[in-house]
């Protein structure tokens, strides 16, 4: 927990930047972290980020001082932290610790008046992104899954290989989906600092396996001979059409004639990590 004096809380971009700092995440684009803004249960949270800021004001300035909360605000942001796992499917999966940002100022003499608190905030919440789904926002057909339920903030859908039905924030899906028109998948996770660096190789490899196999040709994917034309466009769909031909002219003299798509598009992703 941590108070800034002469700080006046103004917009959630700057609640942001106060999250990255107070959870050392300083390498994450605010865009990165904003775009789970949404997904936290705020409802859940006002009450307790109250009893946090009143605690905290006490605390500091004595229980006589006279204080109110700003009028913007309170903001809560999680700080994302991401995993990939391949059981029961593969998927990217954040686990999302709320903070509190709250300004406040104080109304007794001979203290800054206007001030923010940054505070940790309630337990962390799960949100799931299996790369099926994902694969289908890029192909703009994620209609393709049964819809079970919609009550006005999520979505629940039937996706293969998972148990449960996945549940999902709209908003989040549609402010990924504008992400994702704007930039590649792995610009995307390289915005999340070392931990998208760390993971963008083991992403880009699950989409592209899916997008080679969603091909129409009769031989089976794992046992066709590679095509520069197919290995180009998977690695352009991921990385942008500059760096996929650094990538694959790079890699080029490396592959053998006899390599499946899916073997050649490997050895360039593990080699470019």
């Amino acid at each position: 927990m941590r108070i800034i004096e002469d700080k006046h809380l103004t917009s959630v971009d700057y609640a942001v930047g106060l999250v990255l700092i107070e959870a050392g995440q300083e390498d994450m684009s605010k865009e990165a972290c904003s775009l789970f803004v949404t997904s936290l249960d705020v409802m859940k949270l006002r009450s307790e980020g109250e009893q946090i800021l009143r605690s905290a004001v006490h605390q500091k300035y004595g229980s006589k001082t006279r204080w109110c909360p700003a009028t913007q605000g309170p903001w809560f942001v999680p700080s994302p932290r991401l995993r990939y796992d391949t059981l029961p499917i593969p998927m990217l999966s954040f686990s999302l610790q709320p903070y509190l940002v709250a300004g406040f100022t104080i109304l007794s003499a001979g203290y800054s008046p206007s001030n923010t608190l940054v505070s940790l905030i309630g337990k962390p919440e799960k949100l799931m992104l299996p790369m099926i789904f994902l694969q289908a926002l890029l192909n703009e057909d994620i209609e393709n899954f049964t819809l079970v339920s919609k009550d006005g903030t999520h979505t629940s859908r039937i996706v293969p290989g998972l148990k449960e039905p996945l549940i999902l924030p709209d908003e989040f899906v549609d402010e990924l989906t504008w992400i994702l028109e704007r930039k590649s998948v792995v610009s995307w996770l390289l915005g999340f600092g070392a931990q998208g660096r760390s993971l963008a190789p083991q992403v880009a490899g699950t989409l592209l396996g899916f997008q080679f196999r969603g091909k129409p040709e009769n031989i089976p994917p794992m046992s066709q001979a590679w095509s520069q034309e197919l290995i180009l466009e998977g690695l352009t769909n991921m990385f942008g059409a500059q760096r996929a031909k650094d990538m694959f002219n790079k890699r080029l003299p490396l592959l053998k004639p006899n390599m499946a798509n899916e073997e050649a598009l490997r050895l360039i992703l593990q080699m470019e990590d």
